[in-house]
């Protein structure tokens, strides 16, 4: 008999709807407005809610959600203690009904996604992953022969995501610059379903946050002789709607293993969805050493760099003997 859920999916879906600027306000945190769009709570990193009160994000810890990851960020808690909070269970129902607020259609439809515009060149995205990220390049030409990476007329590194009949649906950008400040994040009107993937032919996935840690993971791969036949998903975010599509599109699919961040995020991640996935799936597990798998990656490449400079001072000091 399978394990009783602490809450119902209509729970769930009441705390995951719950308005996080309402939600805030009577918390008694400070909520300045910066634009229409757009609030902030200072003192707390570049933290910053959508006008809408659906969704934050944290500049200075990459971290953001929905009103559940909010709870646990700035109060500490647990993903079940925060949605505890958000219901109200551990006081009155009344607290969370009154900040229901049941998802609506937005008023202005999504738009179709525009691809940024190419460059004329891919020098600053081969420069910035191979040098800098320490990808490999043979894996770094293979994503742009497959229209999966390109560089745009920023000089940044768009990865693009596309549907079943191979239409572009999600796109991302991240900044080559290695020196000051960096930007990161989603081409307007991406849709994360189509978050960007490796596809492969075995029975499992690997499933990641960002496209440049599923490279990361296929370099290493390819560093200890390994044929990588995994498909590879980068969620793009610790939201796993690109999981939910990837998974319907691939019934051969047997086994997930979630390669998430080292951190806490990352952790109680997969502890939710473990608990979503186990039932039809074998569910394992591969955090990195560091916070992220290119973290790990580039300390791998120092210490084999560190290696054959002592190796070549122990030649040198044998010569002279």
């Amino acid at each position: 008999m399978g394990k009783r859920k602490l809450f119902t999916d209509e729970q769930v879906d009441m705390a995951n709807n719950i308005n996080i600027l309402e939600y805030a306000r009577q918390a008694g945190y400070p909520i300045e407005q910066i634009s229409p769009k757009e609030f902030k709570i200072p003192k707390q990193g570049g933290l910053r809610i959508d006008g809408n009160g659906h969704r934050w994000n944290c500049f200075s810890t990459k971290t953001g959600g929905g009103p559940i990851q909010f709870v646990m960020y700035m109060e500490k808690k647990s993903w079940v203690e925060a949605v505890k909070q958000l219901l109200g269970l551990s006081a009155t129902l009344d607290s969370a009904q009154s900040l229901y607020r049941p998802p609506q259609k937005p008023e202005v439809e999504k738009g179709e996604l525009v691809l940024p515009e190419k460059n004329n060149t891919y020098k600053h995205v081969f420069a910035y992953l191979i040098n800098t990220r320490k990808i490999d390049k043979d894996i770094v030409s293979f994503m742009v022969k497959q229209k999966k990476l390109y560089e745009n007329s920023h000089r940044s590194c768009v990865f693009v995501g596309y549907d079943q009949d191979g239409v572009a649906k999600y796109a991302s950008v991240r900044s080559t610059n290695t020196m000051g400040s960096s930007y990161r994040g989603d081409v307007a009107n991406s849709d994360k379903t189509w978050a960007f993937r490796m596809d492969g032919t075995s029975d499992t996935i690997r499933v990641f946050e960002a496209p440049i840690d599923a490279l990361s993971y296929a370099t290493f791969f390819k560093q200890y002789g390994i044929e990588n036949h995994d498909h590879m998903l980068a969620l793009g975010c610790l939201g796993d709607v690109a999981l939910e599509q990837y998974l319907k599109d691939h019934p051969e699919i047997k086994q997930i293993i979630f390669c998430v961040d080292n951190d806490k995020w990352g952790h109680q991640a997969v502890e939710r969805w473990t608990d979503k996935y186990k039932s039809d799936y074998s569910i394992a597990h591969h955090f990195p050493k560091g916070k992220d798998w290119n973290e790990d990656l580039i300390s791998f490449f120092k210490e084999m760099e560190s290696r054959e400079v002592d190796l070549e001072l122990d030649q040198a000091e044998e010569a002279e003997l």
